[in-house]
């Protein structure tokens, strides 16, 4: 409980929170620990809860009508959701799965509210962490009317597996994943990575990503 309540105080919604209604945030939430492709609750479904991640990632993916996904972001270690379902009572727009075996909490909409509103700090952290998704969404937007799949691919690349200490990454996405991240395809999203290491940007394996040129890739990202 330790260590929870540690993680929690560092995170920007519940670290705003007074230290005896953490302790009950922490006593209360719902520990569950998610397989690979696991989901956590699907498009539609009624889901009035905040997660917080322990270990591991989160995706939140849309589904077309024809079963096209879109994944429009991750929630990674250490970060909050709040579903929509809790504010409006509305089902929800789109789903929630693990990338790899992950660790969450969980907490009801009565348990988070009964907190929050004690907590007036904590609301604007929350209203942030809102307007910081509908930030994001327009990037997509703009992204999918501007910009060619090399320019979404490479940004994809140097924001998920770029590490200047490390520029060996584990690829921990299949192309499937990474063409939904882009609204692509996984073919065209194979031709390009091929593309990138001809041109000497990164080196490929079955399981590893090697950066060699970032900067020639942040220009590429960048050139729309």
């Amino acid at each position: 409980m330790e260590a929870l309540l540690a993680e929690l105080a560092k995170n920007e919604v519940f670290s705003k929170v007074k230290q005896e209604d953490l302790e009950f945030l922490a006593q209360c939430s719902i520990s569950r620990t998610l397989r690979d492709g696991e989901y956590l609750c699907h498009q539609g479904d009624d889901w009035p809860k905040v997660l917080y991640v322990e270990r591991g990632e989160i995706i939140w993916a849309l589904t077309s009508p024809v079963g096209k996904e879109k994944i429009l972001f991750t929630i990674k270690q250490g970060e909050d959701f709040w579903a929509h379902s809790m504010f409006d009572g509305k089902p929800m727009p789109a789903s929630l799965y693990a990338i790899g075996d992950t660790k969450i909490r969980l907490w009801s909409k009565d348990d988070i509210l009964t907190v929050v509103q004690r907590n007036p700090e904590a609301i604007w952290e929350v209203t942030c962490r809102l307007i910081d998704i509908m930030r994001h969404a327009r990037e997509i937007i703009y992204g999918l009317a501007f910009q060619p799949v090399s320019a979404r691919l490479s940004k994809l690349i140097l924001d998920r597996f770029h590490d200047e200490d490390d520029l060996l990454a584990e690829r921990d996405l299949t192309l499937d994943q990474i063409a939904a991240m882009i609204s692509s395809t996984p073919q065209v999203v194979c031709r390009v990575m091929y593309q990138f290491q001809e041109e000497g940007l990164m080196e490929l394996s079955r399981a590893t990503i090697k950066l060699l040129d970032p900067k020639g890739l942040k220009r590429i990202s960048e050139a729309y």
